[in-house]
């Protein structure tokens, strides 16, 4: 049997605050915990005696500490009550590894502000102050993601960023002044500030979006190619390249070629899929393989090898970005996609 589980984790599970990962272990643990104790079917488990040989068997130098009963009561009810409802474990590989930095893990909400030469680690809890633009006015400041992060952010004129993963948002010096300048690399979607004397502009290359009180989203990765796509849900925006311009109104996309500076109009029909990855949910329409392996691998940190065999495999369906690897896994694989793992890479090839 497993080593038992530490005391600030079980605490972490009541609390509802574990990773799928940590709570596949504690659930795990507790299921073998119980057959061990108990060689009853898991319905019929004797909860007051299942929560006795729990409490001894973790916690048997604290049993006199009669002031936390009570937690490691709710600690073992509540972790009964999961497994007696039958929730899936999706994997089990001992203690979960950090979560930043482990592979095929769920996102976080995190980020780095870059402010002159400092860095300063953000996550939700700990969300820049209105007053951090004021405080560094001439410094260069930037908002930046790493693979399996995303942020957002308000800046001082009210505007709201939100930043997917393995992107960078870099705020002009003058910003709120006499314009509204931000430069993105990666994608990000913006939710701006009415001000009709001091215009925003997206500045992605030689690319600029503007616009004055509007909502859109904004993408150019590097593995898009030459591609940059804009989509707007509010209001209006105007995008400029090499001379050309196209003005877009609500449900409408462009999709902007940068090395041939062609412009191709788009008509969204139904709910735009585009700001869909900050409300949670992965949505591939038609979606050729090599575009959502790459949106997968920024999510949840991995890198992959895609067979050529795949590479004009077309997908469509909606996916919560919640759901841990192992589903998405199994979404592939139901999708004729065969795949092996090694170490942090995923291998797709049939």
């Amino acid at each position: 049997m497993k080593k038992p589980l530490s005391r600030s984790l079980l605490q972490k599970y009541q609390q509802g605050l574990c990773s799928p990962e940590e709570t596949a272990l504690v659930e795990s643990w507790y299921n073998q915990l119980s057959k061990a104790n108990n060689a009853k079917e898991i319905p019929e488990l004797d909860l007051a005696a299942e929560d006795r040989y729990f409490r001894q068997t973790l916690f048997a130098d604290e049993l006199l500490a009669g002031q936390r009963k009570r937690a490691y009561l709710k600690v073992a009810a509540s972790i009964a009550l999961f497994i007696t409802a039958g929730l899936a474990i999706y994997f089990f590989s001992g203690p979960p590894q950090p979560q930043p930095a482990a592979p095929f893990s769920i996102g976080q909400f995190q980020a780095e502000l870059l402010i002159g030469n400092q860095v300063v680690s953000l996550d939700e809890r700990q969300p820049p102050g209105s007053a951090w633009m004021d405080q560094h006015k001439g410094n260069k400041v930037a908002l930046q993601t790493k693979k399996g992060q995303e942020y957002r952010m308000q800046l001082p004129d009210g505007t709201t960023v939100w930043l997917n993963a393995d992107s960078r948002l870099e705020i002009g010096k003058d910003y709120n002044q006499q314009q509204r300048s931000v430069y993105l690399q990666g994608e990000a979607y913006f939710k701006v500030a009415k001000n009709k004397t001091v215009p925003f502009i997206v500045h992605v290359g030689s690319t600029s979006i503007q616009a004055l009180g509007t909502a859109f989203n904004v993408r150019q990765y590097e593995s898009d190619g030459q591609l940059l796509s804009t989509r707007l849900d509010e209001g209006s925006v105007r995008v400029s390249n090499a001379g050309r311009q196209q003005v877009l109104l609500p449900g409408q996309a462009v999709q902007v070629n940068l090395r041939q500076g062609s412009f191709n109009l788009q008509q969204q029909s139904g709910q735009p899929e585009g700001g869909q990855w900050k409300d949670g949910y992965f949505i591939f329409e038609q979606t050729p393989l090599p575009e959502i392996m790459a949106d997968l691998a920024r999510w949840y940190n991995f890198t992959y090898t895609l067979s050529p065999t795949y590479e004009k495999k077309i997908l469509s369906g909606k996916i919560s970005k919640k759901k841990p690897f192992a589903e998405v896994l199994r979404i592939l694989r139901l999708a004729g996609i065969n795949y092996t793992i090694d170490k942090d890479q995923l291998l797709l090839a049939p």
